[in-house]
């Protein structure tokens, strides 16, 4: 088993539990916990490289993964169009047709981004050695970033832990820092990923301060954060 395929099964695992959670948690509280954004771009990646460009490195095992995340995915999609309407509608004052209409057109930009998006990085040789799928990794890492700010945003918009759990957020640190994080920045691309720590590295701290928010959060509650899935 190689490096690349330990770190890929860790934070595949890992954040499989963080969208098992997210649906969990959507259904209990009844509320979602994905913003529309970050929802929107992984599963249209999670579809796209695992259908349209799977993985070429992790073979069967990588497109597997990607797979699983997808089908995951239908759960917290569910979820957000159960019960994120009446959020918008008092948020932003919008109709429920509006909601859909900008709703819709999130999935299909986030479709259109990751339909393109891979070729497009996956074209510059002494980065990402011509491969679509290492294209994908930088754009997966970016969109991490996007659910580490979202999270954080969420937290503090609603001042409420409706939807999230300790479990979502020690998790996605796993998922993303602990895992493939470290493989890609001295592993792969030693010596000349100074974007990608600059990205990875912002992830992580946001996401111990997510973690730190949501712990503060469940207490305040009254809630015990050890014993919330």
């Amino acid at each position: 088993m190689t490096s690349e395929l330990i770190a890929t099964s860790i934070s595949g695992l890992a954040w499989t539990i963080v969208y098992i959670a997210l649906t969990y948690r959507g259904i209990k509280d009844k509320s979602y916990g994905m913003p529309l954004i970050p929802l929107a771009l992984n599963f249209a990646w999670e579809m796209v490289f695992s259908l349209v460009y799977p993985p070429a490195a992790t073979g069967i095992a990588g497109a597997l993964i990607n797979g699983i995340w997808m089908i995951c995915d239908i759960g917290i999609i569910t979820t957000y169009f159960m019960y994120s309407y009446p959020y918008f509608h008092r948020r932003y004052s919008i109709s429920k047709t509006e909601w859909m209409v900008y709703s819709a057109l999130a999935f299909i930009v986030s479709f259109g981004i990751m339909l393109t998006g891979g070729p497009f990085f996956g074209q510059f040789n002494s980065y990402f050695k011509a491969d679509i799928f290492q294209g994908a990794i930088f754009i997966a890492y970016v969109q991490n970033l996007i659910i580490s700010v979202c999270f954080l945003l969420m937290i503090w918009e609603r001042k409420g832990s409706e939807g999230q759990s300790l479990t979502i957020g020690v998790f996605k640190c796993i998922g993303t820092g602990f895992s493939v994080g470290i493989y890609y920045l001295f592993t792969l691309h030693h010596g000349k990923a100074h974007l990608m720590n600059i990205i990875i590295g912002s992830t992580f701290i946001l996401d111990l301060i997510y973690i730190t928010t949501i712990f503060k959060q469940l207490k305040q509650e009254g809630r015990n954060p050890w014993k919330r899935l």
